[in-house]
C-alpha cells in the first residue's frame, strides 16, 4: 500500500505514516537564507522584522549570517510572521533546496 503525505505550514497537520497513524509533527524549520530572502521579499527591514516578530534584532542579525541557530519556538515564530504576511515555505527534500515563494499573486 502506497504511503500519502500532506506537507502545510502547520507543524500539526504534517504527517506521513504506514498504516495511517500519524507521525509526530516535525519541528517548523527556517534557515537563515530564507529568513533574510523572505524580508527582501516582503520588503521589510530586519528592524521590520523585529517589531513585527518581537524578536531581538541582534538575534535576527546572528541567525541571518550564521552565527547562532534559532530555538524552535523562535523558528516557529518567525516562519509563522512571515506566512501571515504572505509567503509559503518550500522545505528541503530530496527533490531540492529550502526556499520559499509567495502563497499568492500579486494583483
Amino acid at each position: 500500500m502506497a504511503e500519502t503525505t500532506l506537507i502545510t505550514d502547520s507543524p500539526a497537520l504534517n504527517h506521513s505514516a504506514p498504516g495511517g497513524y500519524p507521525s509526530p509533527p516535525e519541528p517548523a524549520r527556517i534557515t537563515g537564507l530564507q529568513c533574510r530572502a523572505a524580508r527582501a521579499m516582503l520588503q521589510w527591514s530586519r528592524e521590520d522584522l523585529a517589531e513585527r516578530s518581537g524578536v531581538h534584532y541582534i538575534t535576527l542579525c546572528n541567525f541571518e549570517l550564521g552565527h547562532c541557530a534559532l530555538k524552535p519556538a523562535t523558528a516557529r515564530l518567525l516562519r509563522l510572521v512571515f506566512v501571515s504576511a504572505g509567503l509559503l515555505f518550500i522545505d528541503a527534500d530530496a527533490s531540492g533546496g529550502a526556499g520559499l515563494c509567495l502563497a499568492k499573486p500579486e494583483a
